[in-house]
């Protein structure tokens, strides 16, 4: 492990910020000693000065700046996580569907456990009701790595160990031999997402309007004047009383008077 002094700590934080306003306070420095520390043994330099210097040359900026991102953006994600979020969808907004396709965006898709359980809840309603659901589906994120992880759906099978053995076998397959420890979502169903890098202080997004956002556990590393741009932002891409979804310990509270409470962490946008 490397030490990492306030002046190394404080140019991180700052070209992390700069980038995608994720706001690594002190509370943050082991976090990042902990994470760097890798890159830093896998470049064979001696400490974070001269990392710090590397991240200066050309191949710093490009390369290896999107490697530090990875490396300290949050890529923690579990299946069908926070259900009740799930379950509003299924008993709420599926059965209001129309013909219209319904956009859904995992806005902070980390490694796509969320995305693919949204998928899950919405076949499973097709499924039960008879009904055809058009749906258009959209996963984000700022790591190139969480990404691919997400676009290949291959996970441990212990990170599936909640999962009705059911529901699993309907949608995954299970390794074998040496790939007994791991599952992998089937095909048709990693073609139905659109997995795409996209950082959330961008001003555009080049998106369709959405019926519903996902954003869960994501604002919380935002400091408050971020929080109130980027959930303006989101409001614009929602349709007309569309919903976004937080994470369980987030709220607009103070952030937007934009939308209207509907369950727990969900919110309505509200026509003005």
């Amino acid at each position: 492990m490397y030490e990492l002094n306030d002046n190394e700590f404080q140019y991180i934080s700052r070209k992390i910020y700069d980038y995608a306003k994720i706001n690594l306070t002190e509370k943050k420095r082991s976090l990042v000693i902990s994470r760097l520390s890798r890159r830093i043994r896998a470049l064979g330099l001696t400490g974070f000065q001269e990392y710090i210097d590397y991240l200066e040359t050309e191949e710093g900026q490009t390369v290896e700046f999107q490697l530090m991102v990875d490396a300290l953006s949050t890529n923690y994600s579990l299946f069908f996580r926070e259900p009740h979020h799930l379950d509003f969808l299924y008993d709420k907004i599926l059965p209001e569907s129309r013909q219209e396709p319904l956009n859904i965006w995992s806005a902070a898709s980390s490694t796509g456990q969320e995305i693919y359980s949204i998928l899950i809840k919405i076949l499973e309603y097709q499924s039960a009701n008879s009904k055809v659901i058009p749906c258009k589906l959209y996963a984000s994120d700022i790591s190139s790595q969480a990404l691919t992880t997400a676009s290949r759906g291959v996970y441990q099978r212990k990170d599936t160990a909640k999962i009705d053995d059911k529901i699993l076998k309907k949608y995954f397959l299970s390794g074998t031999g040496s790939k007994n420890d791991s599952v992998k979502v089937k095909k048709d169903l990693i073609k139905k997402v659109h997995f795409f890098k996209l950082n959330l202080d961008d001003e555009i997004y080049h998106l369709p309007p959405m019926d519903i956002i996902f954003l869960r556990n994501v604002v919380i590393y935002f400091d408050k004047d971020t929080k109130i741009r980027l959930i303006d932002r989101l409001y614009n891409y929602l349709k007309p009383n569309g919903y976004l979804i937080l994470g369980h310990s987030e709220s607009l509270s103070g952030i937007s008077d934009k939308f209207r409470v509907k369950g727990k962490t969900i919110y309505q946008r509200r026509e003005l």
